[in-house]
């Protein structure tokens, strides 16, 4: 998997008004099919983000970090379900999610 700097990937969360997003779920899914060969290619997944207005990431985020932890990475599936399911109360911390997986790939890539 490619390591991606964290510091960049939220200049480029803030700056492009919610585009890098898509792009690095395009890219992700692929790296981690790649590496687990498990799933559909990036761009099913991002069309299944917008047909079904934003609820399919959740589902993505669960799955991902189970392929993340199968890859070699540090179980923590059930803290990007926590995150993931604040946002509905209101607390915007799915937006975390994405940077804690990248951290987990990175330490795979390392």
């Amino acid at each position: 998997m490619q390591k991606r700097g964290i510091g960049m990937m939220v200049v480029l969360f803030l700056f492009t008004f919610g585009i890098y997003p898509i792009i690095w779920m395009y890219k992700f899914q692929n790296e981690i099919k790649a590496t687990t060969g498990e799933g559909f290619s990036g761009i099913i997944h991002v069309v299944l983000s917008f047909v079904t207005f934003g609820i399919y990431p959740i589902y993505w985020f669960c799955v991902t970090g189970k392929r993340l932890a199968k890859a070699g990475a540090e179980d923590k599936n059930t803290l990007y379900v926590i995150l993931t399911l604040l946002m509905f109360i209101a607390i915007p911390t799915v937006a975390v999610v994405p940077f804690m997986m990248q951290d987990q790939a990175n330490k795979l890539a390392a």
